[in-house]
């Protein structure tokens, strides 16, 4: 019992500290309109002037996709490797319980099949924008 209770508040401490430090990102990544940024300030007062002023992308929709599949590749190992650490948990806390270092093991072994597949996605990626673009045989 004292071993659930700890997972529990080992979890749930995990939880917090990836929250947070995942937050400023989403913060900072938002347009503050009260800024000047160089050639997008205007003459009232340095207000800042949008060039779009719908405030869509100006890029093309591959460099959007492209971005799009970067940020989940990027979640996508950094979920796996937390997978790999608290199956390593499991398996160090097992204290002699089968049960729960074979839950350790499995758990070792999906996730090394989780990046693996993760970095072979990110490999066909770089080939097939290699193959449309022309650029090399070998990308």
């Amino acid at each position: 019992m004292k071993t659930k209770k700890y997972l529990q508040k080992f979890f749930l401490s995990l939880f917090l500290i990836i929250s947070f430090s995942i937050a400023p990102s989403f913060v900072l990544a938002a347009v503050n309109a009260d800024l000047c940024f160089g050639s997008a300030c205007n003459a009232n007062n340095g207000a800042f002037a949008l060039a779009n002023p719908y405030g869509l992308p100006e890029g093309s929709i591959y460099d959007i996709l492209s971005n799009i599949l970067f940020w989940l590749l990027s979640i996508f190992a950094v979920l796996g490797i937390v997978g790999f650490v608290i199956s390593g948990i499991f398996y160090l806390i097992s204290a002699g319980d089968e049960g729960m270092a074979d839950k350790g093991k499995d758990g070792m072994k999906w996730s090394i099949i989780g990046v693996i597949v993760g970095l072979s996605g990110y490999v066909v990626m770089k080939a097939v924008e290699a193959m449309l673009k022309g650029t090399s045989s070998t990308f």
